[in-house]
């Protein structure tokens, strides 16, 4: 302990910098094994310090189950345990030289026997230094020691599998896997008390290739007689962000897993195909509390309207939205289009001066105002206050411009709830009932109510209106065509606020030009071009079609030249950017026609997540009790099939399925046994087979002329299987 208290940086640099150019000139095959960066480097030398000295600090259990854990991650990386032995020498020789730089009070040439073993004698001086030397030693060995077991323990074949990213190699080393616990050797290796996924490991290594294998391999259904197998619930139960990883690590992946969870019969009737949807775990979540599961989410979370568009993604999200979540949306809604109503009578149309003089009207206007403030006002303030303290909680937040703002405000509904209630709280600073309250309950003017609150108030109630509208629109969701002109209008008024930038910045640039040409400006005996707030205002008429242009014509008598300018500004307005707004519409129209129903479902995803937030827990579980997951479904008659699925039909040419997707195999059925693998060499030699025949029939209808056809068919794969033969022959002769 004194040692690694009594190491300055200078010493833990220099420790840093010859550890591996020592290793590396004692054993030349490490370098294939670290090719990081120096930074990196130094960063593992620093970690093994550490680990030597939590073995004279730490908890023995605990210092145990964290060298476990970095054992498994270099089972991963392939490390071999031979290389141990020659780092630990390194190491303590690196180390040596350091410590014989540490101050020492003791000249004694006495000589004394040493504390540690009691078998040889030194200089009574060098006994700190060795005890230091042997510490260390001792440390660093028993690190490697438990680091080389925990390798040697979980080096199993699928790992091996994975470090190569061989497919064929993985599926050898599941030849041997009991039938029962075939899943588990591609979900979990345990040492002590620590585990390791290997699915998770190959797709965070990149071994894509196998983790593609291993899903497809989990998540295939195989029977005997007496048991069928799908690896769906092990596959969540070990790994409950599976999906949320494949999208991160691999997300050509997606749909591979999506895909597994479906059964289609290879038999269809009256044009119908039977398929089973396996979605107990895109809709329950592993941990009950959290409802929802996590891998639905990530779904729509990844925001891909192709994915979102995958038939039991669309089934699952359908099937939430019609049995359970569009009763509290709409129950939501309901309460924000009252809202609305309310604030629409109370602050635009019964507060009009002609309305007010009837007797009972000012205190109707005086209730609905109090409903906007209370109903209205506090429910948002009361929603957008515990939203805010959850995200600040739970580190929820997304960094907006450089400030950390909570994530639920980048969503649309939540982000215009959230103006409105700025709106509104604004509104409430110059609301005429509050100024003028002492002259009594409901009244709306005073003198503390000056012209320039009025104008404000009006500004403001303009924009709660147009916030209120907004979020009714949401409402359109409860259909998919609605959503589906929702989604375009909200991609279009993009494009529109960007060309408003453009032609603002064009009146502004007109109007500075005209303000230097005094003058034609002085020859003009209107009033529109006085002054750079005229000329603004004119030049904002003219873009929009709000001037007569028939004033233009006095004017082209007075000033041509400036008629010049005005008609080179309508042309660039009109000609150009209004037609390059139009042209943009086309090409948003375009960019979004073949996704927009997936854009579409993926604003109901968000809905659908949003809704739940305010589901209770027995509604939950009601709703997936009505489901009955936990029941077995036929895959057909007298076939009783597998739990968690819904059994429906779909159009039979939407999918086609040439065989069954079942592999059943015959013989014992103990779960102890291995699956009978298939030769896969023997198939394709019959593949090879049925291509050589096609050939020759082809060569003999042909008159000997069809070799160029017989070549489109697979000749160049049929020369180079034939070419691995005879290499794999000669290379038996020999």
């Amino acid at each position: 302990v004194k040692m690694f208290s009594s190491l300055k940086e200078e010493q833990l640099d220099r420790f840093r910098a010859n550890i591996f150019t020592e290793f590396f000139a004692r054993s030349q095959a490490s370098q294939d094994l670290f090719k990081q960066s120096q930074t990196r480097l130094r960063y593992i030398a620093d970690r093994v310090l550490q680990s030597s000295s939590d073995m004279f600090q730490k908890n023995k259990d605990e210092t145990l189950d964290d060298l476990s854990a970095s054992g498994l991650r270099h089972v991963g990386y392939g490390i071999p345990i031979e290389l141990f032995g020659p780092f630990v020498e390194v190491c303590v020789e690196v180390m040596r030289p350091l410590i014989a730089e540490f101050p020492n009070s003791c000249e004694s040439t006495k000589m004394v026997w040493c504390p540690k073993d009691r078998a040889h004698q030194l200089p009574e001086k060098e006994i700190p230094e060795h005890m230091m030397i042997e510490g260390f030693r001792w440390s660093i060995g028993l690190t490697a020691r438990v680091l080389v077991r925990t390798i040697m323990d979980g080096s199993t074949a699928v790992m091996q599998a994975i470090h190569f990213d061989d497919s064929r190699r993985l599926r050898r080393a599941l030849a041997d896997a009991p039938r029962v616990e075939r899943f588990v050797w591609q979900l979990a290796v345990e040492v002590g008390s620590q585990s390791i996924s290997p699915l998770f490991w190959a797709l965070r290594s990149g071994a894509h290739a196998t983790a593609k294998t291993m899903i497809e391999d989990i998540l295939t259904i195989r029977a005997d007689r007496d048991n069928y197998y799908f690896g769906a619930d092990e596959l969540f139960k070990y790994q409950p962000n599976v999906a949320d990883n494949v999208l991160r690590e691999a997300p050509f992946l997606a749909e591979t897993l999506l895909d597994g969870l479906i059964w289609r019969s290879h038999k269809s009737q009256d044009n119908l195909r039977p398929v089973i949807y396996y979605l107990k775990h895109l809709l329950q979540d592993m941990d009950e509390k959290m409802m929802l599961s996590r891998a639905l989410i990530s779904y729509v979370r990844f925001d891909h309207p192709q994915t979102i568009m995958h038939p039991i993604l669309a089934f699952s999200l359908d099937l939430l939205w019609d049995k359970l979540a569009l009763r509290y949306f709409l129950m939501d809604r309901v309460l924000t289009v009252f809202n609305c109503i309310i604030f629409v009578l109370s602050e635009c149309l019964l507060s009009h001066p002609s309305m007010l003089q009837y007797s009972m009207m000012p205190k109707v206007v005086f209730g609905g105002r109090c409903l906007v403030y209370t109903m209205g006002f506090l429910r948002l303030v009361y929603w957008h206050t515990v939203e805010i303290f959850k995200s600040y909680r739970h580190k929820a937040l997304t960094n907006f411009h450089g400030l950390w703002v909570p994530s639920y405000l980048t969503r649309g509904a939540a982000m215009i709830s959230f103006l409105l209630t700025l709106d509104m709280l604004a509104m409430i600073t110059v609301e005429p009932m509050f100024h003028c309250m002492g002259q009594g309950v409901a009244t709306f003017q005073c003198d503390a109510w000056t012209d320039t609150m009025s104008l404000t108030y009006e500004i403001l109630v303009t924009i709660g209106v147009f916030l209120y509208v907004m979020l009714i629109v949401e409402v359109g969701s409860i259909s998919i065509k609605l959503s589906e002109y929702r989604v375009l209008c909200i991609h279009a008024v993009e494009q529109i606020l960007l060309c408003l930038g453009v032609v603002f910045l064009v009146i502004l640039t007109f109007a500075f030009a005209i303000s230097g040409m005094d003058r034609e400006v002085q020859a003009i005996t209107g009033t529109e071009w006085s002054d750079l707030g005229a000329r603004m205002n004119t030049l904002i008429r003219l873009a929009f079609g709000a001037m007569d242009l028939g004033a233009l014509q006095n004017l082209a008598d007075e000033s041509p030249l400036l008629v010049l300018v005005i008609l080179l500004f309508m042309m660039l307005v009109y000609s150009f950017f209004f037609n390059l707004l139009v042209s943009q519409f086309c090409g948003v129209y375009h960019s979004l026609a073949a996704d927009i129903k997936g854009h579409a479902r993926l604003a109901r995803g968000e809905i659908i997540i949003e809704t739940f937030k305010a589901v209770k827990l027995h509604r939950w579980q009601k709703f997936m009790n009505a489901l009955h997951l936990d029941q077995k479904v036929d895959f057909e008659q007298g076939d009783i099939g597998l739990a968690g699925g819904i059994k429906t039909f779909e159009p039979a040419l939407a999918h086609p399925v040439a065989k069954d997707q079942i592999i059943r195999f015959g013989g014992r059925t103990e779960g102890h046994l291995p699956w009978p693998e298939k030769n896969e060499a023997e198939e394709q030699s019959i593949e090879r087979t049925i291509q050589r025949t096609i050939q020759k029939t082809l060569h003999k209808m042909l008159g000997g002329k069809g070799s160029k056809f017989g070549s489109s068919l697979g000749t160049s794969d049929l020369d180079s299987s034939t070419n691995k033969e005879a290499s794999s022959v000669h290379s038996s002769e020999h």
